[in-house]
């Protein structure tokens, strides 16, 4: 008997909402109803908050009336560093290890040791051009100029490309000589 006066009410509650008569339709099923729980009740307090007082205006105007973001709120590769980025983010930045540092720091970030002998064995290994060209000080003999994009390899892809030894990735620089 109770679900029966449940569903009722909540029907009566939702024929009117759709006809956008909120309080008339608060009112009514509140003195119609004085047997119903006071759970049932704070449910059709919830149920008419959540549909609104019936306006019936496009909820995602103010979303559609927005600017796009600009290029320094876009998302950008976290793994890559394009020409066109270099040049309008990193101006100014004389080597390599400068631009990273600048736009891409967390690929300096050391991964953790990966043996008790060789704590460089952290630090990402550099790459020009697909060909090992050593640790990271290596960055700073590479001038901006000549940089095309710059990748980073996380280690499971830096081992399937160039194989065991990469326990921090690959920061490949390409410059488009070869």
């Amino acid at each position: 008997m109770v679900h029966q006066a449940t569903s009722g009410v909540l029907g009566l509650i939702s024929d009117r909402i759709i006809r956008s008569n909120v309080p008339e339709a608060f009112a009514s099923v509140v003195h119609g109803s004085k047997q119903l729980s006071s759970g049932l009740l704070m449910a059709q307090l919830v149920l008419l908050t959540a549909c609104g007082s019936g306006r019936t205006e496009d909820p995602f105007a103010a979303a559609r009336d927005v600017d796009p973001p600009s290029f320094d709120a876009t998302q950008v590769d976290p793994n890559l560093v394009t020409r066109e980025e270099i040049l309008s983010r990193g101006q100014n930045a004389p080597s390599a290890m400068a631009l990273i540092r600048r736009l891409r720091p967390r690929w300096l970030a050391p991964r953790g040791q990966a043996s008790f002998r060789d704590s460089a064995a952290s630090y990402p290994v550099v790459y020009v051009d697909e060909i090992r060209h050593g640790g990271l000080p290596t960055l700073y003999g590479i001038p901006t100029a000549e940089i095309l994009e710059i990748e980073y390899y996380n280690t499971a892809d830096a081992t399937t490309r160039w194989g065991t030894g990469h326990t921090a990735g690959v920061i490949n620089i390409v410059t488009g000589r070869f």
